[in-house]
């Protein structure tokens, strides 16, 4: 007895020290949810119906529903769908349906199981109200005319009605939704001719908003016996009237001024000081030309109140407090100015790019340059510079009249009194030691174009993030060598000048006018070291 009592304490302390495991719950669930049952049945004629239902085999849930579900064509009241459980419900409102009309709701990824969040991809729902379901169907993409980046929650709006002012005023008769990668499909269509048109994402109500969505379109109608494919380019429409938006205090006597588009020739009448006293007012306009700044010299300006006006016609009036720069009436000390700030080109730490001038931007506008306050010096002598181009407010470019040498010391100097800028102040000294590239640093790339029309294009060599590097005008067919270019990858990017002007111009719908065709180079461009390319002759059209 004593045996069998010690042998069965062994086993309890053997079992003690045994290690509890949880049970694995198995591999990861990466199966979608799958639809079970529809009521009405999916793809069903004749419904007459306040409510739909859909069952899944398992546990559902619905995520970002409000950028996916769409309903074509549009209902007065958007339907509200429920999860309960495995059940989608949704809620349809009296007299909400149209007569012999085929319906297509689209879920895109909202439909999701309830523990792992696997999307049922590009769930739709279709009924009927007449004896058939439609079967056209229209897809492409939606573009940014410019960049060619996709469109994403674009909505593409179909309409039976074919007068201009149906988007404006109209619900579509169809619809559908962009997706990432600017891909949109509408299916289940009437047969026959309808206005088709993108548009950015907006509120929410089918309606285009010009001005603060972008618009695509196709300029002719779209007759559907058959599936098509129609590929949108969108753009925001420049508004028609120029309107002033608001101005702002932002340097001493500066103010930024801000507009609704590109505006020229803008005049400003200050109303609350002194005209018989001496000032000078500049107006330096941004590169889109849609704001400027309005710089003036008044002395110790405090608030200014003026008229904006488009040439000579009065566009609005403004105030502007608090100045900077404004000193306290109190203390009548008057004060130097700063220095100007002078950013110039050359860096002591890296070799410099002989191909470029030296060039210098201005934080203020400089009224006054003296050319002989500024040298480039050797060792030896001084290497005189000659202005590149006539010299702006803002910036000055200059060249040496000889070649500069890679093996040489060179230090640019720029004496205090070389710049005079709007009040008076005057720059400090400016002393950089610098050394020249190698020529053998540079790559050059020989570009063949073939064009299909004959019409201006601007051809641009694009840096880092985008920035234009070297620009060219051609018409037609042509070869252009790009020389002294930085190891880099490059972009190429063609602008179809249609009406010669030297920019890119966008469209206009209700004049059926659309954007300047822009093309870019299928790959990045490598350019190396001391290497030489020429690509593929690229055919542009």
């Amino acid at each position: 007895m004593k045996r069998l009592s010690g042998i069965f304490l062994f086993m309890l302390l053997l079992g003690g020290c045994a290690q509890v495991i949880a049970p694995t719950g198995g591999p990861k669930d990466i199966t979608p949810p799958k639809a079970m049952d529809y009521t009405p049945e999916n793809k069903s004629t004749n419904v007459q119906t306040n409510k739909i239902e859909i069952t899944f085999d398992e546990y559902i849930q619905l995520k970002e529903l409000s950028k996916q579900f769409i309903v074509s064509p549009p209902l007065k009241t958007l339907p509200v769908p429920i999860v309960k459980g495995r059940v989608l419900e949704i809620p349809l409102l009296k007299d909400t349906l149209q007569q012999n009309t085929t319906y297509t709701f689209n879920f895109g990824n909202a439909v999701c199981d309830l523990n792992e969040s696997n999307p049922l991809k590009n769930f739709q729902y279709v009924f009927s109200t007449g004896p058939y379901i439609d079967s056209m169907s229209v897809h492409g993409m939606a573009l940014d005319a410019f960049t060619h980046e996709p469109i994403k929650e674009g909505l593409v709006l179909l309409y039976s009605d074919m007068s201009d002012s149906t988007p404006y005023k109209k619900r579509p008769s169809y619809c559908g939704q962009t997706d990432d990668n600017g891909f949109y499909r509408i299916d289940n269509i009437k047969s026959g001719d309808y206005r088709i048109i993108a548009i950015s994402k907006g509120s929410g109500d089918y309606f285009y908003h010009p001005y603060s969505q972008s618009i695509g379109f196709k300029s002719g109608l779209l007759s559907l016996s058959k599936s098509d494919t129609v590929n949108f380019f969108l753009c925001l429409e420049d508004q028609p009237k120029l309107q002033f938006i608001k101005a702002k205090a932002v340097d001493k006597g500066k103010i930024l001024m801000i507009f609704n588009r590109p505006a020229d020739s803008i005049v400003i009448r200050p109303v609350n000081i002194d005209i018989s006293q001496p000032f000078k007012t500049i107006i330096q306009y941004s590169a889109t030309h849609d704001s400027l700044n309005y710089w003036i010299n008044y002395p110790d300006l405090d608030s200014l109140r003026f008229i904006v006006c488009h040439g000579y016609y009065p566009l609005d009036t403004a105030v502007v407090y608090n100045m900077p720069g404004h000193s306290n009436k109190k203390n009548k000390k008057v004060e130097k100015p700063l220095p100007i700030t002078v950013n110039v080109n050359i860096s002591e730490k890296s070799a410099y790019d002989y191909h470029r001038p030296f060039s210098m931007n201005f934080s203020t506008p400089v009224t006054n340059i003296d050319l002989s306050k500024i040298s480039l010096l050797t060792r030896k002598d001084s290497i005189k510079l000659k202005q590149v181009s006539k010299a702006s407010l803002y910036d000055l470019s200059l060249a040496p009249q000889k070649d500069l040498i890679s093996d040489s010391s060179y230090r640019f100097v720029v004496m205090p009194g070389a710049f005079t800028d709007l009040f008076g102040a005057t720059n400090d000294t400016i002393n950089l030691k610098f050394k020249v590239e190698e020529q053998s640093y540079f790559g050059t790339l020989t570009l063949n174009l073939k064009f299909k029309n004959k019409t201006h294009y601007l051809v641009q060599l694009l840096g880092d993030q985008g920035a234009v590097s070297r620009q060219d005008t051609v018409n037609g067919t042509s070869s252009i060598f790009y020389d002294g270019l930085i190891p880099a990858l490059y972009g190429i990017r063609i602008i179809q000048d249609d009406n010669n002007n030297g920019k890119w111009d966008g469209g206009n719908f209700l004049k059926n006018i659309q954007p300047e065709k822009v093309f870019y180079y299928p790959d990045k461009i490598n350019i190396r070291s001391n290497w030489d390319l020429t690509p593929d002759d690229w055919k542009v059209n």
